[in-house]
């Protein structure tokens, strides 16, 4: 298979455009954009947007239980999710749950209401 050869006006494309788009933009695959741009070094001078997910909460360990598990599960949709016994021991039996203060038995009933079922140990059991 022959090599392609880079286009006269890459160099004038490279800067202010993504491998995709150039890859498009040519009709050539990503990795061919990146032999391009090593072959002529430019370099590109934006980048695509990451769609990477939201970096993990550092959330203390909490003790073991249905509200435990609903929080844990509503982590994934609300930021922030935490058990507010962190902050003092006051605050014992209360989450809080993006800006609401909620209770244990409200943690469980909304995070049901986003599809949450809690674990059931019985399951091991029978195994």
């Amino acid at each position: 298979m022959a090599i392609l050869k880079c286009p006269p006006d890459f160099a004038d494309h490279a800067p202010v455009k993504t491998n995709k788009q150039l890859a498009e933009k040519f009709g050539v695959g990503e990795k061919t954009i990146t032999r391009w741009r090593k072959e002529t070094g430019c370099t590109a001078s934006i980048r695509p947007f990451a769609s990477a997910a939201l970096p993990k909460q550092h959330v203390p360990s909490i003790s073991p239980g249905i509200a435990s598990e609903a929080a844990q599960f509503l982590r994934k949709t609300h930021r922030p999710v935490y058990h507010r016994i962190i902050e003092g021991k006051e605050f014992r039996g209360q989450y809080v749950v993006g800006t609401q203060v909620l209770s244990e038995q409200e943690v469980v009933a909304l995070a049901e209401e986003k599809g949450f079922q809690p674990y059931n140990g019985l399951f091991e059991l029978a195994s």
